[in-house]
């Protein structure tokens, strides 16, 4: 016999690329049939130094991309629990994603979340932040919160442990 589940949806909180950052602006890119897609940011690489016209293996054929358009590098620290140093050098998915999962409690209107049986489920790609802190040798300082402020398998992680979420019974 199946057992059923009830699943309610009460809050959205997102970013997506085209400078989305509400429902409203996804709304409105769906009714006027706007294409988010965007150049390459400068500040991702210099995409000029990748000339695929050369037909070198290093070219690169991509000039354009779905990119956020916003600096994911801050975070309020004094809003979470984590310490100053632990959020530089958390990976920046993290750092953005707990303060949209704030503002989705917001729109929720939630505010006794804290010990209650949330679900917390992160789809993501790329683990960047990850591959950079192990190579470099300038992070040396937040080696010990490498495990924990990195890799996409902490994302829900530190989502759930920042604000209590003690998962579905």
């Amino acid at each position: 016999m199946a057992t059923e589940f009830n699943t309610a949806v009460c809050g959205i909180g997102l970013r997506l690329p085209g400078g989305i950052k509400d429902t409203h602006d996804f709304w409105e890119l769906l009714v006027n049939g706007r294409d988010a897609r965007g150049p390459i940011p400068s500040t991702r690489y210099n995409i000029s130094g990748f000339d695929d016209s050369l037909g070198g293996k290093g070219g690169i054929k991509a000039r354009y991309g779905y990119f956020l358009d916003e600096d994911i590098s801050g975070l309020d620290t004094s809003f979470f629990s984590m310490t100053r140093k632990e959020v530089e050098s958390c990976d920046p998915q993290q750092r953005r994603l707990l303060e949209v999962v704030k503002e989705c409690l917001d729109d929720a209107g939630e505010i006794h979340y804290r010990g209650r049986a949330v679900g917390c489920y992160v789809g993501t790609f790329g683990d960047d932040w990850l591959l950079i802190n192990s190579k470099e040798n300038q992070h040396q300082d937040g080696y010990g919160y490498l495990s924990t402020a990195n890799g996409d398998m902490m994302l829900a992680n530190r989502v759930s442990y920042e604000y209590d979420f003690r998962g579905p019974r």
